[in-house]
């Protein structure tokens, strides 16, 4: 196997997001709960529409992988209509916000069209920011915006609202983007003591103590900021709470020492197990080791690693505590609410 080289000098962002992933158990649960939820629509004659494909937006899609997980095994009758929306400079080599044929999320969304993986129709991707670009010129043709602006039937927002203008945007997306009866699907973790989120916030200098103050989760925890901004907005919203782990191998203690130091980080160079241990603590603290480890300070690399290891000590894990976001437009209509409603009720009392 060939060596890895450690950076101190930059955030590797890519290694440490592999890592999280490879170590986290959220992204098996955001399955399941998903799944759980569009089952159970499905099962009350959702997505049975013949004339039409189901049109689905990806806001914020990355790679695009996500949204075909997230569709994967659901019966949609007429198929799938993906529209997905990434500012990611990956996503466009010009600025005309017209995809490059080489990005990922189009290499993934051609092959999920070519395989039927999901059984998708037709796809639209474009590079834009949510809040000052135009999303339906962007998102749908001069024909479709003529004939109506509000064509989504669903949407989906998966960690991409984080710090971000909250009711600016739902408003924006239930205005130009969702019809009467489509559903905005939200999945986004949540400011809690003993999480992966007190230590990323404490580690940026977001929070004062490593242990949130219940007005730093006013301002900074989704699971309050959601809520607000649907009540501001006259939006109907349904919490789908649950709870995950990040997990680190059984030697993570024997590898605390050498982690807060890393002139020592030879000692692990052949070491793959301490390795993705170290890329996943990094990975939360969202700074270079280099930079991390110069800071003295209660935020620096050293207290960090330590907080870290005391939750781990604690809990077996760093703590994801995630909600799944059910929102509902003004204009629903009784017959859906209530359908989506006890969607969301069974998913409540099967999901993990």
């Amino acid at each position: 196997m060939a060596e890895i080289t450690i950076r101190t000098d930059i955030y590797e962002y890519d290694k440490g997001f592999q890592a999280y992933k490879n170590g986290t158990t959220d992204e098996k649960n955001t399955l399941s709960a998903n799944y759980c939820f569009l089952k159970s629509l499905q099962d009350q004659g959702f997505f049975s529409n013949a004339d039409q494909p189901t049109v689905v937006g990806a806001m914020g899609c990355g790679k695009g992988d996500s949204i075909i997980k997230f569709l994967k095994d659901i019966q949609f009758k007429a198929g799938l209509d993906i529209r997905a929306l990434d500012a990611s400079p990956d996503i466009s080599s010009d600025g005309s916000g017209t995809v490059d044929e080489n990005a990922p999320v189009f290499r993934n969304l051609a092959d999920a069209q070519k395989s039927q993986i999901i059984p998708l129709k037709s796809y639209r991707i474009k590079r834009g920011e949510m809040v000052q670009s135009d999303l339906s010129s962007l998102l749908f043709t001069e024909q479709e915006r003529q004939q109506s602006k509000n064509r989504f039937d669903l949407a989906y927002f998966a960690h991409s609202l984080y710090f971000a203008p909250l009711s600016k945007i739902l408003d924006k997306v239930f205005t130009d983007l969702i019809s009467d009866n489509g559903i905005a699907i939200l999945f986004h973790t949540n400011l809690k003591p003993d999480s992966n989120g007190s230590l990323s916030m404490h580690s940026l200098g977001m929070i004062a103590d490593i242990v949130p103050t219940d007005e730093e989760c006013k301002t900074l925890s989704m699971d309050r900021l959601v809520p607000a901004s649907c009540q501001e907005l006259g939006l109907t919203y349904f919490e789908i709470p649950y709870k995950s782990g990040l997990y680190f191998s059984s030697n993570f203690k024997n590898y605390v020492d050498i982690f807060k130091d890393i002139n020592r980080y030879h000692e692990i160079r052949n070491n793959n197990e301490a390795i993705q241990d170290l890329y996943r603590l990094n990975f939360l603290c969202h700074r270079s080791l280099a930079e991390a480890s110069a800071d003295s300070s209660i935020r620096g690399w050293a207290h960090y690693v330590d907080f870290a290891a005391d939750v781990i000590d604690k809990h077996g894990c760093i703590n994801i505590f995630t909600t799944m976001y059910i929102i509902l437009g003004q204009n629903v209509t009784p017959e859906v609410k209530q359908k989506v409603e006890a969607a969301v009720m069974h998913t409540q009392a099967n999901a993990p």
